[in-house]
């Protein structure tokens, strides 16, 4: 009996959580549209203002008004399309400092691993165009791959947090993308053939060419570009074996 008093209980507070979620992304919205109502066109069917009152009432609505909020709800999200109620709340200003912006939101601690993980590949470069270990023709080119990739994905966050348009469900994809970058561009300038004798990234010695280490660095860049065009080459072969 206990057990499930405490199930139901949970349960209870799961749904008012949500509700909570629900009903604060539905004000900064609504807010968000109110602000740029000169770019946004309200349709007719929409009362901003109803509409704000409803995201602060929510849970106490009546059934048909619950309807009305959540259809009005879905409206707004289509016409304001790569600004969500989920991108609005992962960009507002907390008005905490610094230090919360940066240990306590998902945006932040982003920002902090992305620009870590590009200061580690500085210093990778750094250390290895010093030293004419054998290792280091294998090192540089990931290195310069991964420094690519890095300073696209922070250009992208920094054009999408300007928009509001940043969502915390893409990290996870933009991390994926940072392996493929570096793989990608490091694995290419690697291939046999590509690597070269008698000239080293700064033109003396042995290892890899300074348009090597560039052509790295571009490849964890644009490696969206180089995908596909691989997948177009795929597509290709495929289309002609049928």
């Amino acid at each position: 009996m206990e057990v499930t008093t405490k199930k139901a209980e949970r349960a209870e507070a799961e749904t008012k959580e949500e509700q909570r979620i629900l009903s604060s992304n539905a004000w900064h919205l609504a807010r968000y549209v109110i602000e740029h109502d000169y770019e946004i066109i309200i349709p007719e069917e929409i009362n901003i203002g109803q509409f704000l009152c409803w995201s602060e009432d929510y849970p106490k609505l009546k059934p048909e008004e619950k309807i009305s909020f959540i259809n009005q709800y879905a409206l707004l999200e289509k016409i304001t399309k790569s600004v969500t109620a989920r991108t609005l709340v992962a960009t507002r200003i907390h008005g905490r400092g610094f230090f919360h912006a940066v240990f306590c939101t998902s945006v932040g601690k982003y920002l902090l691993f992305l620009s870590t993980i590009t200061l580690i590949f500085v210093c990778l470069l750094i250390v290895n165009l010093t030293n004419l270990l054998e290792i280091n023709k294998i090192i540089i080119p990931f290195c310069a791959a991964g420094l690519g990739t890095c300073v696209f994905l922070l250009r992208v966050t920094q054009e999408r947090l300007t928009t509001r348009e940043f969502d915390p469900a893409f990290i996870p994809s933009q991390l994926i993308r940072l392996g493929l970058g570096v793989l990608a561009g490091g694995t290419i300038v690697l291939f046999p053939g590509l690597l070269r004798s008698g000239e080293s990234v700064l033109g003396t010695g042995n290892g890899i060419g300074i348009e090597l280490g560039s052509l790295a660095f571009v490849l964890g860049y644009a490696v969206d570009i180089f995908y596909a065009l691989l997948d177009n080459i795929g597509g290709r072969i495929k289309d002609k074996n049928k």
